[in-house]
C-alpha cells in the first residue's frame, strides 16, 4: 500500500521543473480542457506559496516555456473580445478579466527573476534571459494599458512609473537593444527598446477618439515600425517625444526645455513617411501588402491620417470651434433610430393634431389622408360627455422618460456633455444619439466622437451635431412593390422603411443626406422617399459617416414626385 503511495507520488511532475516539462504540461491541458488551459495556467502560477527564493535557470525557462506554450491560447480570446462588438456586459467582463489575469500572473513571476543574486553562479546564468525576461514584462504591461484605454480609462501614475524604472532597469543592464523573439521564430525580432516605445507611442494617441479595433491597428503597425524609432538622452532637431524615466507619466511632446539625466527623446520622421506612403496607395484603392493582414472593417486611409496627425514629427495646429463652458445646463437624450425616428416623427404629428383641433386645416393633409377636405375628424375628436375627466373609459399616455446629461461647454459644431457611467453602458464611439433641451420640442441628431472617463462613476462625451432640424421619411425602393412584412413594426412607417432626411454641413456647404439602417445601404440604389408629404425618388451616393446599425450617405435628387407610382 504505502508502496502505491510513493509511486503516485512520484508520477506527479512539477511543471517549472524544466522546460520539458513545462511543455509535457500544456499539452497534456491542451487535451483535457482545451481552450480552458488559459485559465490552468493562471490558476497554477497565482498561489502564493510558489517558491520563488531559489530561482535557478531551468525554473525560469520553465516559466518561459509555460508562457509560450499558451501564448496563442491568449491571442484567441484577445481577438474574440475584439472581433464581437455586441456580446453582452456579463460575457465582456468576464473576457477582459481572464486577459488581465493571464498578463497580471506572469509580470508577477517574472519580477521574481529580476531579484536575482548577480554574484552567484546560477544568478549569472539566469541574467543571460533577462533580454527576453524584460521583453515580455513591457508586453504584457503594454497589454494591461490597452485593454484598459480600450475602455476609455487611464493607467495610474503607479503604472508608469512601473513602467519607466523597469525600462531603465534594463539600460542598466545592457538589455534594452538586445534583439529576441518574443514568441518563438515565427514573428519578427523585437527588444525591450521597442516594446517600450510601442507603449508610450499608443499612449499618445488616448484622446477617446479612436475606437478599440482602431487603437488595435495603431497597434499592430506600431509592432511593424517601432525599430524605426530609437532613444537618445539629448533632445535634436528631430526629437518628437520625450519621457523621464524616473517619472510617473507617460511620453509628451519634446520641447527641449527638460535637462534630466532620465530623459529619454526619440523622433518619428521615418515612421510618418512610412503611413504617407501607405495611405496615398490606399487612396489609389489598393492595399499595400505590408498591412494586408491588418485590415479590417473600419480601417481606412483616414485612419493613418490620424495616426500621422497624432504621430507627426512636430506638434500640429489646426483650427476647431471655440468650446464655450456653460453651468446649469442639461439636455434629454435618446438613442436607436427607430426610437429618434418615432420622437421626430412625433413632433410634426403633434402638430398636426393640433391643427386639426383648432379647426386649421391642412387641406393637402387631409386630401392625402381622406381623399377630400373633411371635418369628420374634427367631430371624432370631441370626447364624449361624461369621460371628459375621471371617466373609466380614459387613460393619460404615461409621458415617456429620458436620460438626462449635464452640457459641459458647446460650440458650433457640438458640444461636450458629462453623464454617469451606471446606467450609460451603451455608450461608445460613433453612437448615434437624439438631444434636446427641456425647453425645446425638436430634437438634434448628434454622433459620439470622444469618450473619456474622468473617474469610474463619471464619463466625458465629445458629440458633434449632424443636424439640429431633423426630418422623418419614409423609404420604399423603387424595384419592388411592399417590404419585407416580417420587419419589426418599429423599423416600418407609411408601408416603407424608417429613415431621417438630414442636411450637413461638410466643408462649408449643405450636403443633403440620408440617415437609414445600414442594412438598406447599396451604392447608387433607388428609393421612392416620402417626407413631410412630399415624394421622391432618390439615389445613395457615398457613405459619410456609420455605425454598427446605421448608415449616413449622400443623396442625388432623381426627380420629384406628384405621388407615389403603383408599381404591377
Amino acid at each position: 500500500m504505502l508502496d502505491f503511495f510513493s509511486r503516485g507520488a512520484k508520477g506527479r511532475s512539477d511543471p517549472l521543473a524544466s522546460a520539458e516539462a513545462a511543455r509535457e504540461f500544456v499539452a497534456a491541458l491542451k487535451k483535457e480542457h482545451g481552450a480552458a488551459a488559459h485559465e490552468r495556467v493562471v490558476a497554477l502560477l497565482s498561489p502564493l506559496e510558489l517558491d520563488w527564493h531559489n530561482i535557478s535557470v531551468d525554473r525560469v525557462e520553465a516559466l518561459l516555456a509555460l508562457n509560450q506554450e499558451t501564448e496563442s491560447l491568449h491571442e484567441n480570446l484577445c481577438a474574440q473580445y475584439l472581433l464581437n462588438t455586441r456580446m453582452p456586459k456579463a460575457l465582456e467582463a468576464q473576457l477582459r478579466s481572464q486577459i488581465l489575469a493571464y498578463g497580471k500572473c506572469f509580470i508577477d513571476s517574472y519580477q521574481h527573476v529580476l531579484t536575482v543574486d548577480a554574484d552567484s553562479v546560477e544568478g549569472a546564468k539566469v541574467l543571460t534571459l533577462l533580454p527576453i525576461v524584460l521583453s515580455r514584462m513591457m508586453f504584457y504591461l503594454g497589454e494591461h494599458a490597452r485593454w484598459h484605454w480600450i475602455r476609455s480609462f487611464n493607467p495610474e501614475e503607479a503604472f508608469w512609473l512601473g513602467v519607466n524604472q523597469l525600462y531603465w532597469f534594463a539600460e542598466h543592464h545592457g538589455c534594452d537593444s538586445v534583439p529576441v523573439f518574443l514568441f518563438g521564430d515565427g514573428q519578427p525580432a523585437t527588444t525591450v527598446q521597442d516594446q517600450f516605445l510601442i507603449l508610450h507611442m499608443l499612449a499618445v494617441l488616448t484622446g477617446g477618439n479612436l475606437s478599440a479595433r482602431q487603437l488595435h491597428f495603431a497597434y499592430q503597425l506600431l509592432q511593424v515600425l517601432s525599430n524605426r524609432m530609437s532613444l537618445t538622452r539629448a533632445c535634436a532637431e528631430y526629437s518628437s517625444f520625450v519621457v523621464s524615466l524616473k517619472g510617473p507619466h507617460p511620453a509628451t511632446r519634446a520641447t527641449g526645455g527638460l535637462v534630466d539625466e532620465a530623459a529619454r527623446y526619440w523622433g518619428t520622421t521615418d515612421l510618418v513617411e512610412i503611413l504617407h506612403g501607405w495611405s496615398i496607395v490606399l487612396d489609389a484603392g489598393r492595399v499595400p501588402p505590408e498591412i494586408k493582414r491588418m485590415m479590417e472593417p473600419g480601417i481606412d486611409a483616414n485612419t493613418l491620417r490620424a495616426l500621422m496627425r497624432e504621430w507627426s514629427p512636430q506638434q500640429m495646429r489646426f483650427e476647431r470651434a471655440e468650446r464655450v463652458p456653460v453651468s446649469g445646463q442639461s439636455i434629454e437624450v435618446a438613442y436607436r433610430l427607430p426610437v429618434l425616428h418615432r420622437l421626430i416623427r412625433g413632433v410634426d404629428e403633434a402638430k398636426q393634431t393640433g391643427a386639426l383641433e383648432d379647426g386649421n386645416f391642412d387641406d393637402a393633409a387631409n386630401i392625402r389622408i381622406y381623399g377630400f377636405v373633411t371635418t369628420r375628424k374634427r367631430d371624432k375628436g370631441v370626447p364624449m360627455p361624461g369621460l371628459a375627466s375621471g371617466g373609466e373609459g380614459v387613460s393619460q399616455p404615461a409621458k415617456e422618460e429620458f436620460s438626462r446629461w449635464e452640457v459641459d461647454n458647446v460650440s458650433q459644431t457640438g458640444l461636450g456633455v458629462t453623464l454617469g457611467a451606471m446606467g450609460n453602458e451603451w455608450v461608445g464611439l460613433g453612437a448615434l444619439i437624439g438631444f434636446r433641451e427641456k425647453s425645446v420640442d425638436g430634437w438634434s441628431l448628434g454622433v459620439v466622437r470622444r469618450v473619456k472617463r474622468n473617474s469610474t462613476d463619471q464619463i466625458y462625451l465629445g458629440v458633434e451635431t449632424l443636424s439640429r432640424r431633423p426630418v422623418a421619411a419614409s423609404l420604399r425602393p423603387t424595384d419592388v412593390r411592399l417590404i419585407d412584412p416580417t420587419l419589426p413594426p418599429e423599423q416600418v412607417w407609411l408601408a416603407g422603411h424608417i429613415a431621417l432626411f438630414v442636411p450637413c454641413q461638410r466643408s462649408g456647404k449643405v450636403v443633403n443626406a440620408l440617415l437609414l439602417p445600414l442594412s438598406l445601404y447599396v451604392l447608387g440604389k433607388e428609393f421612392y422617399m416620402t417626407a413631410k408629404g412630399k415624394h421622391f425618388q432618390l439615389s445613395l451616393g457615398k457613405v459619410m459617416d456609420k455605425g454598427s446599425d446605421w448608415c449616413l450617405s449622400e443623396v442625388e435628387l432623381v426627380q420629384a414626385l406628384e405621388r407615389l407610382p403603383v408599381l404591377p
